[in-house]
């Protein structure tokens, strides 16, 4: 029996176009690849235009995309290494190929979860200040490492948090009585992510300070 006719291997031609490079197999086709991949594969003019070399040069092009994806999103902001993974495989990146750049942004220093957990507090600190227990449910949920959060968070001193920020909101507060107090200040201080005995040791703190300064005007907090 006669053996089945083995496909012709084209060899190629290379030519740039700007950041990209032409590869054309001798049937005419084209296809274009960037400079990054081309430097990964090192293709030379005349190899054979064979399944395995463009295999490479796709893989490589993955790589290319990965790596410019991620860092469009770390010039937003800092992010987390879980997160980075998640983004990167929701623009159709292999998990492979998501790994490879996550320990190359790592390696790089671009990537760190422990730098991440500190500046992610500072920011909140400084911009939405917010409960310790919050705090933690959030770097979590960022697969920020346990350790790593409780290693951020343990200096966080909720009660004073709370007082700061019940004093800030007592400004817009209604004073006519301490229920209606109570709803806007502890209720807030609820939300950001506080305790019940913090926000109302809070709230009671400040509605005292309040009905001071008004000479005794308001009812009693109980």
């Amino acid at each position: 029996m006669d053996e089945p006719p083995q496909p012709v291997i084209q060899s190629i031609r290379i030519a740039s176009h700007g950041r990209q490079r032409l590869i054309t197999l001798d049937d005419g086709r084209e296809f274009f690849f960037s400079e990054e991949a081309f430097s990964r594969v090192r293709p030379k003019e005349g190899d054979s235009g064979t399944v395995e070399l463009f295999a490479a040069l796709e893989s490589a092009e993955q790589h290319v995309v990965a790596h410019e994806s991620a860092l469009r999103l770390l010039s937003h902001r800092p992010r987390s290494e879980s997160e980075m993974r998640m983004r990167l495989a929701m623009r159709g990146i292999e998990p492979a190929t998501v790994e490879d750049e996550v320990v190359r942004l790592r390696d790089a220093g671009l990537l760190n979860d422990q730098e991440f957990a500190r500046a992610w507090v500072a920011n909140r600190k400084q911009t939405a200040p917010r409960g310790r227990r919050m705090l933690r449910y959030e770097l979590l949920g960022r697969g920020i490492l346990p350790e790593a959060v409780d290693a951020v968070t343990e200096g966080i001193d909720d009660p004073a948090t709370a007082l700061e920020l019940a004093r800030r909101r007592a400004r817009t507060a209604p004073k006519d009585s301490y229920e209606a107090f109570l709803g806007k200040v502890g209720g807030f201080l609820r939300r950001r992510g506080f305790d019940y005995q913090v926000a109302s040791n809070a709230t009671r703190v400040v509605w005292a300070e309040v009905t001071a300064e008004a000479g005794g005007v308001g009812d009693d907090a109980e």
